[in-house]
C-alpha cells in the first residue's frame, strides 16, 4: 500500500458570514450559494468561468472568502493568488494545496451543528459518517432539545450559578432526559 499524501491539520472554526464579502467563482455553484444563504451571507458576488473576477473586482469587493469550483489549474492558481493578494481565505474544490479552509460534512438541527472532517483527506468518508449520524443519533428532535437546554442555561445564569455549576447542571439535565442513550 502506498503512503497517504500529506494533508494539513485544519483548525475548526464557526464563522459569522452575515456581513462578510464572499466571492464565488464557478459555473455550477447553486448548492454552494444555497448554503451561503442558509448561513445568512448577504454580501455574495458570483462570477462564471467565462468572466472570472479581475484585479478591479477584487479591489472593489474586498472578499474575505473566495470559493472556486471546476476551474482548470491555470485559472484556479491565478484566482488563488489574486484572492490571497486581496487578503481572502480561499477554497478551491478538490485542490487541497490551494485551500486555506475546507467545508466539513455537517448535520444541522436548529442551532445544533455537528461537523465531520478528515482535514480534506477523505471527504467521501465524512459524508458517509454524517449520513450515519443523521440516521442514528441526531434526528430532527435535536432542534427542540437545543432550545430547551438554552432556556435552562439562561435560567441557571439568571440564578447566579457559576460556569462550573452550569456545566454540571447541563450534564444532569441531558442525562435525566436520556438523550444520549446508545
Amino acid at each position: 500500500m502506498t503512503a497517504a499524501p500529506h494533508y494539513p491539520k485544519m483548525f475548526p472554526l464557526m464563522l459569522n458570514i452575515t456581513d462578510v464579502a464572499v466571492m464565488v467563482v464557478g459555473d455550477n455553484m447553486t448548492e454552494r450559494l444555497d448554503m451561503l444563504r442558509e448561513y445568512g451571507a448577504a454580501n455574495v458576488h458570483t462570477f462564471a468561468h467565462a468572466t472570472p473576477p479581475n484585479d478591479a473586482d477584487f479591489d472593489r469587493i474586498k472578499p474575505r472568502l473566495v470559493f472556486i469550483s471546476d476551474a482548470d489549474d491555470a485559472l484556479a492558481t491565478d484566482l488563488h493568488k489574486r484572492a490571497h493578494a486581496a487578503g481572502a481565505f480561499v477554497h478551491v474544490q478538490d485542490r487541497i494545496p490551494l485551500c486555506d479552509f475546507h467545508l466539513p460534512a455537517r448535520i444541522r438541527r436548529g442551532h445544533l451543528q455537528v461537523t465531520i472532517s478528515t482535514d480534506g483527506s477523505a471527504a467521501g468518508l465524512s459524508r458517509v459518517l454524517r449520513q450515519h449520524l443523521e440516521e442514528t443519533k441526531f434526528g430532527p428532535e435535536w432542534a427542540d432539545r437545543v432550545d430547551e437546554v438554552a432556556a435552562a442555561r439562561q435560567q441557571w445564569k439568571a440564578e447566579g450559578r457559576s460556569m462550573s455549576e452550569i456545566g454540571k447542571a447541563l450534564v444532569t439535565f441531558v442525562v435525566a432526559r436520556g438523550w444520549l442513550k446508545p
